[in-house]
């Protein structure tokens, strides 16, 4: 068996019109994660009770825990108890990714606020200003620059991690590029092509994220 370019372009084609897909998978979950892992966070930050208690336990065991073996779990417990459909399978897919992006998130977060001193809480508190106007225009503008490298890291994961859907039957980036395997039986071209395919997403998600760092950075240290 030969490598076969022709092969190849046809698995990029085809890999390609499920971009949209991988790209749907990994920033609505990330989106969710970031609302809720933000929420988690200032509730830990803030020790609220019984709620901080209960996600100190929940997140590194939650963590712990591989995407894939969650996925599975899932997916299991969707289809003893519900009837099977194609929205139903992609739901489970973002159930999984919206849920293990929130617990990661929430540390990332968590690490990112812990990073400005508590003295500036307490300079903005004497000032006047109330926990959300401190939060808004002093905590928050220097908590990103600091958070945006993780986040790039979570954000190519999050790309990459969207092909373990194809467990569940899901068709994205790397279901699409092997599609066109069933005809010439031979793979290899259809998982570079997925590869090709990841890596400029992921080229183009880090250049994104650091024009994004170079804006936050002039925040960093308090300065607005």
């Amino acid at each position: 068996m030969s490598f076969n370019i022709s092969y190849l372009l046809d698995s990029l084609i085809s890999g390609s019109h499920y971009i949209h897909i991988s790209l749907i998978l990994a920033f609505v979950p990330l989106t969710v994660g970031t609302v809720f892992g933000t929420a988690i966070a200032l509730t830990r930050i803030f020790k609220v009770p019984v709620v901080a208690r209960f996600f100190d336990i929940f997140i590194p065991i939650y963590n712990g825990i591989p995407g894939i073996v969650a996925l599975f779990i899932y997916n299991l417990i969707y289809l003893l108890y519900c009837k099977p459909t194609a929205s139903g399978v992609i739901n489970v897919a973002f159930f999984t990714f919206c849920v293990g992006h929130t617990m990661r998130l929430a540390e990332t977060i968590r690490g990112a606020f812990l990073s400005v001193p508590r003295g500036q809480y307490e300079a903005a508190y004497a000032t006047g200003l109330t926990v959300f106007q401190t939060l808004r225009r002093i905590i928050i503008p220097q908590v990103i620059p600091v958070a945006i490298p993780a986040y790039t890291n979570m954000t190519v994961g999050a790309i990459k991690n969207s092909s373990l859907v194809i467990a569940i039957g899901v068709t994205e980036v790397l279901n699409g590029a092997i599609i066109p395997c069933a005809n010439t039986y031979s793979f290899l071209e259809g998982y570079i092509a997925a590869a090709i395919i990841y890596w400029i997403l992921n080229i183009i998600a880090e250049n994104l994220f650091k024009i994004a760092e170079k804006n936050f950075l002039k925040y960093k240290g308090g300065k607005n």
